[in-house]
């Protein structure tokens, strides 16, 4: 499984919600900006999982909430 950096997470985070990279950092989550709702949540995790080879249970998306779950999880 490839790693995963925490600009690449940002990035991915930006593309799939439309926030600003310069707005997110890792202690941003989903409960910082609108923007990152459900859909951006699935959105996220399926590029996260283009990158780096790995499926994510859906159960486990739910958890997956922020640039530090995120970064944690998938490292």
């Amino acid at each position: 499984m490839k790693k995963i950096s925490l600009e690449e997470i940002i990035s991915i985070v930006s593309k799939s919600t439309g926030i600003s990279k310069k707005d997110i950092d890792i202690d941003s989550n989903h409960d910082d900006f609108d923007y990152w709702d459900s859909i951006a949540q699935v959105k996220i995790i399926l590029e996260i999982e283009k990158i780096i080879q790995k499926k994510v249970k859906t159960s486990k998306m739910g958890e997956l909430t922020s640039i530090k779950s995120i970064l944690n999880y998938f490292n």
